[in-house]
């Protein structure tokens, strides 16, 4: 990274146990550092809200410990993307380095996003109120940023040389929830909020609306995580006092609108895979 002609590196160390941060400091003085202590469990998407706050770059480029970028990548990057933008890799793209044949694996470069700084700031960064491994932050930045017009460009080889492989217990080892549960509640939040942004046409919603549909949607997946097949979770986004004619008996009534979001797990495994 280091490397790259013309790049400003940001290293963020999220209260890691091994001391990044004083490693990088000593070896390599010339990328920034931002320290975020104190933190139990680790969080992607605000450990990657730290670091865009202090850079100063037109363009934002977000890349995993584990990747290593190819020769002028970030040069090969400024050509690729039109205006109104955002690129990202596909699953199919991600392949070629899923050595192990991991199914985690698979997802392994769908974080790498490079975007326009004005946009991520306009935009409040990455959602950081899910936690846990696949919470799905990238996702939720793509569909908000699709909203607003941008148009998702997928990224071509010769961006990355290889990608380091590692077990996939070491993904999610420092996340606070075990990854059943993350993974459901992530679910059943983006597709409640994306619903909720449709209608309300905004860039995101209110910190304490999103708090409290993240406990709302962590409480249903703990059906997911109990053995059940089935998580719904219910977001009601409209309520008012509404006059009714007379000819029904009553004055009054109340009208509620409500979103439901339902998972509904299928082809049960003997075990989970390894």
């Amino acid at each position: 990274m280091l490397a790259q002609e013309g790049a400003e590196v940001i290293v963020v160390d999220y209260s890691c146990p091994d001391g990044t941060a004083d490693y990088v400091a000593s070896e390599h003085p010339e990328a920034k550092i931002v320290r975020v202590e104190g933190q139990k469990g680790f969080s992607n998407w605000n450990a990657r809200n730290r670091g865009a706050a202090v850079a100063t770059g037109d363009i934002l480029l977000f890349c995993d410990a584990d990747t290593i970028l190819a020769k002028n990548a970030v040069q090969k990057l400024a050509r690729a993307l039109p205006q109104k933008s955002f690129g990202y890799f596909s699953r199919l793209t991600t392949e070629k380095f899923n050595r192990s044949g991991s199914r985690l694996a698979k997802n392994q470069l769908r974080g790498f996003h490079v975007i326009p700084a004005r946009v991520f700031k306009a935009l409040g960064g990455y959602d950081d109120v899910p936690v846990g491994y696949a919470a799905g932050g990238d996702t939720d930045l793509e569909d908000r940023m699709m909203l607003r017009g941008l148009k998702g460009v997928q990224l071509s080889e010769g961006i990355v040389e290889d990608v380091i492989e590692h077990p996939a217990q070491t993904r999610f080892t420092h996340h606070a929830d075990p990854i059943t549960l993350s993974y459901a509640a992530g679910l059943l939040y983006r597709r409640a909020k994306l619903a909720l942004l449709r209608q309300t046409m905004k860039a995101n919603l209110p910190l304490k609306t999103r708090q409290n549909i993240y406990r709302a949607a962590r409480n249903a997946a703990a059906d997911i995580v109990a053995g059940k097949n089935v998580a719904t979770l219910s977001v009601a986004f409209e309520k008012r006092v509404i006059g009714m004619p007379r000819q029904l008996g009553f004055e009054q009534g109340e009208h509620t609108a409500s979103i439901v979001v339902r998972i509904n797990m299928k082809n049960k495994m003997d075990r989970p895979p390894e």
